[in-house]
């Protein structure tokens, strides 16, 4: 294209570079000190009590601002063993101890998730990193919790278990087959990963009212939330990407998910942890040992890495923009239940309209499904319009109690879609997810059949 001006290259519009820092011999915080530490796109040098003051500030500034927090809230820490979560405890700790009148006057409980079946982690070592955490979290004297990821198959019963000294791990063997099938049964690990991502916060709201506490504090960093941003978009998450990276996350009625480490990066959390000599315990994950394009979050988190090292800006520029995005209905107060996905509560978002993307999405999945065969005069055959003879394979009559592809994935929105569309069956979804599924299609059914006497 022409340009107003030719000697303009565009250059003033694009992000700045990395420029060389020249260390000043004292902190410019405080002016006195030694610096140790670049922050703030690593414009500045702090000292290390200055940067520790910074940090904890930031903390403190983003719970204080959202006015959300009241003095009689219990909060549910979760707790994976990592450096940002045990960081997030420290720094709770701190509020709580503090001799102002600034001090956080909420109640505290901390939670860690077991996900070592879908790992093929021993008994053993789970018990061993079980007892690990504990001897983290006892340190700040918070009362914690436990419960496995299979939990999320079990109908009845507790599913949270007191944490303390020598705890053993409570685990029930078929949750556990059935959680292992259904990460066996998706194909891909972009796939895997969202769909953990989806359990873990299911268990978090159903802990969490278990436990009567109406808010699940997450140790997500604004890093971390840069990486889910381009994640989200790729996997057609765009519109869900409000309530994914920003500070509150409404979509529970009872229970709200907050993330009050997004004002930090991740680097300012690990020096942080360095600075205060706080433990972690290593905990493999599903991208363990997989390769940088193994999956979209992977490449995603390669992508702002890589960025970052010549562009120490990438994050905040991500994150604020994200931040920023969302749909002309970002809440779920005015949705009805049948209008939410079945897995991650969002708005269904799918449009049906002619002429849509989905819609030629899903006509080239059928016509690949169908085969040529699917196509061939010979193959086919005149069948009644209506037929209840389980011999005649019409389609019109289904059994209530089998669910098939179609059934689920029109009650989930098109990120979950995906997902559906990577495994090989839907029998190995979670109880409590067929049975919306069941509930909803048997209220469609009934809506179909009294259609024409309702005025």
């Amino acid at each position: 294209m022409c340009s107003r001006n030719d000697e303009e290259d565009g250059s003033q519009s694009l992000m700045e570079g990395k420029t060389k820092l020249t260390w000043t011999e004292v902190c410019q915080k405080c002016s006195t000190e030694k610096p140790v530490i670049q922050i703030l796109q690593i414009k500045h040098a702090y000292c290390r009590n200055c940067f520790l003051a910074h940090v904890n500030h930031k903390f403190r500034s983003t719970l204080g601002k959202s006015k959300m927090m009241k003095p009689s809230d219990v909060v549910l820490a979760a707790f994976s063993g990592s450096g940002k979560s045990n960081a997030m405890l420290h720094l709770l700790h701190a509020g709580l101890s503090e001799q102002s009148h600034k001090r956080f006057l909420f109640k505290v409980q901390v939670l860690y998730i077991d996900e070592g079946a879908i790992l093929g982690t021993s008994l053993e070592d789970r018990t061993a990193n079980l007892q690990a955490i504990s001897g983290i979290i006892e340190q700040y004297g918070f009362k914690s919790y436990y419960t496995t990821l299979a939990s999320i198959f079990e109908e009845t019963g507790s599913k949270c278990f007191p944490l303390v000294k020598d705890s053993t791990l409570k685990i029930k063997e078929n949750s556990e087959e059935e959680l292992k099938n259904l990460f066996l049964n998706v194909k891909s690990l972009t796939a895997r990963e969202d769909l953990l991502r989806q359990l873990r916060r299911k268990i978090f709201l159903q802990s969490a009212k278990e436990l009567d506490c109406c808010k699940v504090f997450t140790a997500n960093t604004s890093t971390d939330l840069a990486i889910h941003i381009l994640t989200d978009v790729s996997l057609g998450r765009g519109s869900q990407m409000h309530h994914d990276v920003s500070f509150c996350d409404p979509r529970d009625a009872s229970v709200k998910i907050i993330r009050p480490l997004l004002e930090l990066s991740s680097k300012e959390v690990t020096y942080y942890s360095v600075f205060h000599e706080l433990e972690s315990i290593y905990i493999p994950s599903l991208c363990t040992k997989a390769s940088s394009d193994s999956s979209i979050h992977n490449m995603s988190k390669q992508f702002v890495m890589e960025l970052m090292e010549n562009f120490p800006s990438t994050v905040s520029t991500v994150f604020r923009t994200g931040e920023k995005l969302g749909s002309t209905n970002t809440t779920n107060t005015c949705e009805t239940e049948d209008n939410l996905c079945i897995i991650c509560q969002m708005k269904l978002d799918v449009s049906v309209a002619a002429c849509s993307s989905v819609q030629a999405t899903d006509f080239s999945r059928l016509i690949s499904s169908l085969g040529p065969a699917g196509f061939d005069n010979k193959t086919l055959s005149q069948l009644p319009d209506t037929s209840k003879d389980s011999d005649v394979q019409c389609g019109c009559h289904k059994d209530v109690q089998r669910l098939s592809f179609p059934d689920v994935e029109k009650l989930c929105c098109y990120g979950c879609r995906l997902i559906i569309h990577d495994m090989e069956n839907t029998s190995s979804l979670p109880e409590s997810i067929l049975h919306k599924v069941r509930t909803r299609r048997s209220l469609e059914n009934m809506r179909e059949s009294i259609q024409d006497f309702l005025l």
